[in-house]
C-alpha cells in the first residue's frame, strides 16, 4: 500500500449496521464538543450508542468502529498515511472506495479508502468546513487552503459520476529557498543563482510548467530572495505562496456569491495594487484573458512581477499568454499582442517532471528579445539534457540582454565564466542516486 503512515491498521468498509453506530458515536461526541467536553472516552461512547441502537456489538465490531473513530481524530482521517508519505504530490479522490496518489505525475491506486459514502461526504466537508468554504448544488466547485500547506479543490457529487471528487495538493515545503531546490536537485546552483539575479535586477519571470511540476514552489522560492527594502503584492485566487518578507501584502481574488454578487476579479486586484505603493506582484496563477492582461498590463507600467503559467515549453507559454490577450483585445494583432508580451516578460523558465528519473527539474530558460519582421525574438539561455546516470544542463547561450546589472549582483553571476555543461552539486547527485535506488 502507498503510504508510510505509523498507524496500526487501515479501516475496512463497514457494514450498514456499524456504520449507523458510527454516525451515533460522531453525533455524541460533536454534541459533548459544543457541551466543552474535552476528554471523552470513545470505546464507552460506542457501547452506549449501540446500546441506544439496540444492537448488541462483539468485541471486534467495537474495534472495527474504534478504528474509524481513531482516524477521525487525525488531521485527514483515512487519508493521513498519504499526507505523510513525503513521495506523494496529489490525492485524487474519486469515491469513498477510490484513492489514488501521484508520484512524479504517476497516478497509483491505493488501498486507502472511506467506511461508505455517507462517511466520505461528511470528511469532504469537514475538510471544506477547515478550508474556510463550501460546496453545494448551487456552487458546486470549491477551493481551498488547510494551513498553509495543503490546498484541496472539491466538486460536487451533483456534476460527477460517482464523487464527489476531490484533489488534495499537498506542498512539502513550510519555507523554501534557492539553496534548497538546489539541493533536491531542481537544477545546478548556477542556473537558480541566474534566476535569483533576475529577480534581484528587478525582471519580470514567468514560471511555466504543467500539473505537478513545482511551478509554485519555484515561484516562492524565487519571491523569497526580492529585496527587503521593496514592497511585494501577492495576489491569488487560492492563497498558496507565504513568504518571510517585512514587507508583504495579500490579496485574494473571489467568486460571485449565490445571488451573483461579490465577485472581486484579478484586474481589481491589480488596480488596487497600482494604489497600494507596491514595488513588485506576485500573481499566483495566469488562468484566463482577465488575469493575462492585468499582469501583462501591471508589468509592462514598470512593476516587476513574478507569476506562473500552464505550458510544456517557453514557445507554449508565450504563444499562450498571446492567445489570452488575443481574447482580451479582439481587434490587436499578433504583432502587437507579442510586443506587449516582451514588453511585460523578460525571463520564461521552464519546470517538468523528468521521464527517465522521475524528479523535477528546470527544463530551460529563455529570455524575450525584441519583435523583428514581426517575430518575437528568444535567446535559450540553459536546456536540460536529461540522463539516468548523471543528468546535465548545457549553457546554450553565454550572452544575456541583462550581462552588466547580473554581473554587479552581489553574488555576481557571469554566463561567460560557466562551463559548456553543468550539473548537480556533489550532494545533490548522492541523494540522487540513494533515491534512484529506493525506487
Amino acid at each position: 500500500m502507498i503510504g508510510g503512515a505509523s498507524i496500526t491498521r487501515e479501516p475496512g468498509v463497514l457494514t450498514p449496521v456499524l456504520a449507523q453506530v458510527l454516525d451515533e458515536v460522531r453525533r455524541t461526541l460533536s454534541w459533548r464538543g459544543h457541551e466543552g467536553v474535552v476528554d471523552v472516552d470513545q470505546l464507552s461512547c460506542i457501547k452506549e450508542a449501540a446500546a441506544r441502537l439496540g444492537i448488541t456489538l462483539s468485541s471486534f465490531e467495537r474495534d472495527e468502529v474504534l478504528i474509524h473513530l481513531e482516524h477521525d481524530d487525525q488531521s485527514f482521517g483515512p487519508l493521513q498515511s498519504l499526507v505523510d508519505d513525503h513521495a506523494v504530490s496529489d490525492i485524487i479522490i474519486s469515491s469513498f472506495s477510490k484513492v489514488s496518489v501521484q508520484q512524479g505525475r504517476r497516478s497509483i491506486r491505493t488501498q486507502v479508502r472511506f467506511a461508505d459514502q455517507r462517511s466520505y461526504e461528511a470528511f469532504v466537508e469537514r475538510m471544506l468546513y477547515r478550508a474556510g468554504t463550501s460546496y453545494s448544488t448551487k456552487q458546486p466547485i470549491a477551493d481551498g487552503m488547510v494551513g498553509t500547506l495543503v490546498r484541496v479543490h472539491a466538486v460536487h457529487k451533483s456534476l460527477c459520476d460517482e464523487g464527489p471528487y476531490v484533489t488534495i495538493r499537498l506542498n512539502r515545503f513550510t519555507s523554501v529557498g534557492v539553496s534548497d531546490l538546489a539541493r533536491v536537485g531542481l537544477a545546478p546552483v548556477a542556473i537558480l543563482e541566474y534566476l535569483r539575479a533576475v529577480v534581484g535586477i528587478g525582471r519580470t519571470l514567468l514560471v511555466v510548467g504543467e500539473v505537478g511540476t513545482g511551478k509554485t514552489t519555484l515561484a516562492r522560492a524565487l519571491a523569497s530572495t526580492i529585496p527587503h527594502d521593496e514592497s511585494v503584492l501577492v495576489i491569488e485566487d487560492t492563497p498558496e505562496i507565504r513568504l518571510e518578507h517585512p514587507h508583504v501584502r495579500y490579496i485574494t481574488t473571489r467568486d460571485e456569491n449565490l445571488e451573483g454578487e461579490g465577485r472581486v476579479s484579478p484586474a481589481q486586484c491589480i488596480r488596487a495594487g497600482m494604489r497600494m505603493a507596491m514595488n513588485r506582484v506576485i500573481f499566483g496563477e495566469i488562468r484566463d484573458a482577465e488575469a493575462a492582461e492585468a499582469f501583462v498590463d501591471v508589468c509592462a507600467s514598470g512593476h516587476p512581477g513574478l507569476s506562473t503559467i500552464h505550458g510544456r515549453s517557453a514557445v507554449d507559454a508565450v504563444t499562450r499568454l498571446e492567445l489570452f490577450l488575443a481574447r482580451a483585445q479582439r481587434s490587436a494583432d499578433r504583432t502587437l499582442l507579442g510586443a506587449q508580451v516582451v514588453t511585460a516578460v523578460q525571463v520564461v523558465v521552464v519546470v517538468d517532471v523528468c521521464k527517465l528519473t522521475g524528479i523535477r527539474r528546470i527544463a530551460e530558460v529563455r529570455e524575450l528579445g525584441p519583435i523583428a519582421d514581426g517575430v518575437l525574438r528568444q535567446r535559450e539561455i540553459f536546456r536540460y539534457r536529461p540522463s539516468e546516470s548523471s543528468p546535465a544542463w548545457l549553457v546554450c547561450n553565454r550572452v544575456s540582454a541583462f550581462r552588466e546589472k547580473l554581473e554587479q549582483q552581489p553574488f555576481g553571476i557571469s554566463l561567460s565564466a560557466l562551463p559548456d555543461v553543468l550539473e548537480l552539486s556533489v550532494d545533490a547527485a548522492y541523494r540522487e542516486a540513494a533515491f534512484s535506488l529506493r525506487r
